[in-house]
């Protein structure tokens, strides 16, 4: 699949020169008005500013990191996670108590990610609308919007003949166990099995929403410039973006650059991500208390299971089956899922809770494992127990597991051993930082100790792909940051449109849900131009 013809007017570092002339740029700074600045390409601001501009306003968008084209993805780990993800692909918490991947180019995460497509089951959109107001988001009352999403975005369940080794250990191990593994559907057109997904697809296969949302937006008319970060927003009746130049690690830029932008408009979105929109608004003095609170992030730790035969985890499409037997724990709405990841070597080496000789010694045999994870809907305790915090200068994050979340990783852990084993896997790397090489297994191994181990920080490795409801949404602002139109409580047409505003931790993986609450916020929005727009 080519590149969307109207890609080429994305404003890139290389059209700096040429926009300077034609605009007549002095001293490095461009000024510009709008109807909405959209802040984020991901998920949510590019479907924001598609919508927005088929419905007439005049939208500028702005991403922090560049773009890139299938000539630009390559293998190569350190040079497109440096490139394609926020803090090279290691976003660490104070005290190191997590790693968080996030993507960061034209497209967001949705150029990295893994393609797995769901929507929360109904016990979540219920807790939504029983405890925050959020009424109308049952996958019933949502199918217009998902439907839509799916249809844009070629989502479609994973052909068998896809379904690769590393994901055939949950269904092989889950149904000898009488667990019952489901195909996952993903979202792309031609799909041959790279298993590239998260460096960035080399054959446009994955519908990320540089090719799909994005290019629609600019169809009708959206100005969409890369490499410029949003520093802080002025609000006012006519809002103020300030954003500065952000360079490519990987690419010497050229003599002649746009320093800075200055873009007025009556009406903002931040679709920022959940780790950098709060800091933002932190830093714009935007927003009360629930501005950075209650982050969720979709805890997350990986067993890697050792077989006779060759997996290779990186072939194939990332994941295509998922086993949720573990999700909702004693009808509470909280537990734990189970997929697959495609660990390449960096990634994979950095999860071992062992160095030296036993490390070398697991990677040399690389090829014959595989890697399962354990994903945990956040706040079972009622509020996750992390945040973001801009602090001197700095953007910080804090997370610890509360205790019952820390019970469903070890219930899903336990589960995720005995599914690996039942496979056949004949050593498991456990992500418990006491081990100090792998342990031998076989179908008689109890896991029951699992169950006895610590999750306090430091003692288990977590990671997570899934930050979001760090702005949360709710019907009132003692419970939020944002109403229900997602609008910040106290500031007029400032919104937030992206996995920042759920109330709770999601349960599935956040691509889907997150377009299609942006789709509908965003044509409720539109309608609303004469009103908003008039200053």
């Amino acid at each position: 699949m080519g590149i969307p013809l109207h890609n080429e007017k994305i404003i890139t570092p290389k059209k700096h020169a040429q926009i300077i002339k034609d605009n007549q740029i002095k001293n490095g700074k461009w000024n510009l008005t709008a109807d909405v600045v959209v802040i984020g390409s991901g998920a949510g601001g590019a479907v924001a500013a598609a919508e927005l501009a088929k419905n007439g306003w005049k939208v500028v968008l702005i991403e922090e990191g560049g773009y890139f084209t299938p000539a630009q993805f390559n293998s190569d780990e350190f040079l497109s996670q440096s490139r394609l993800y926020r803090d090279a692909g290691f976003i660490i918490a104070e005290e190191q108590t997590i790693s968080i991947l996030q993507g960061r180019s034209i497209g967001g995460s949705t150029t990295v990610n893994w393609q797995t497509s769901l929507y929360p089951p109904e016990y979540v959109t219920t807790e939504w609308e029983n405890r925050f107001g959020w009424k109308g988001y049952s996958r019933e009352d949502m199918d217009p919007y998902i439907n839509e999403v799916h249809t844009r975005l070629g989502v479609h369940d994973v052909p068998d003949n896809l379904v690769n080794a590393n994901n055939n250990v949950l269904r092989v191990g889950g149904e000898k166990l009488g667990l019952k593994p489901l195909v996952l559907k993903n979202n792309n057109n031609g799909c041959i099995g790279l298993g590239r997904c998260g460096l960035g697809c080399p054959i446009n296969a994955k519908q990320s929403a540089f090719l799909t949302w994005i290019p629609d937006a600019i169809e009708h008319g959206a100005t969409v410039v890369s490499n410029m970060r949003a520093v802080k927003i002025k609000d006012g009746s006519v809002k103020t973006v300030i954003a500065e130049f952000t360079v490519d690690p990987y690419q010497k830029s050229p003599a002649e650059i746009i320093e800075s932008m200055e873009i007025k408009a009556p009406v903002v979105i931040v679709s920022a991500g959940a780790i950098e929109g709060p800091a933002l608004l932190q830093r714009s003095g935007i927003g009360n208390d629930w501005v950075g609170r209650n982050l969720k992030v979709h805890p997350t730790s990986t067993i890697f299971g050792k077989f006779n035969s060759d997996i290779k985890m990186f072939q194939g499409p990332p994941q295509s089956i998922v086993i949720k037997d573990g999700h909702n724990q004693n009808g509470t709405g909280y537990g734990y899922w189970l997929e697959a990841a495609p660990y390449r070597p960096t990634l994979a080496s950095s999860l071992l809770p062992f160095y030296g000789k036993q490390q070398f010694g697991v990677m040399k045999d690389y090829n014959k494992y595989n890697a399962g994870i354990v994903l945990v809907r956040d706040g079972a305790d009622g509020e996750a127990n992390a945040k973001v915090e801009w602090s001197f200068g700095r953007r910080k994050v804090y997370f610890e597991l509360t205790p019952t979340d820390g019970l469903n990783m070890l219930r899903g852990l336990k589960s995720l051993a005995e599914i690996t084993v039942a496979a056949g896997a004949t050593e498991l790397v456990f992500p418990f930082t006491r081990f100090t090489e792998p342990v031998k297994v076989d179908v008689t191994t109890n896991f029951d100790w699992v169950l006895k181990e610590s999750i306090r920080s430091g003692d288990l490795s977590v990671g997570s792909a899934h930050p979001h409801g760090s702005i949360q949404s709710a019907k009132e602002e003692t419970l939020g940051a944002v109403d229900l139109n997602l609008e910040i409580y106290g500031h007029k047409n400032i919104f937030v449109m992206d996995a920042s505003v759920y109330p709770t931790g999601l349960s599935v993986n956040p691509q889907i849900t997150t377009m299609s609450v942006v789709l509908r916020a965003s044509r409720n929005l539109a309608k609303q131009k004469e009103e908003r727009t008039k200053i």
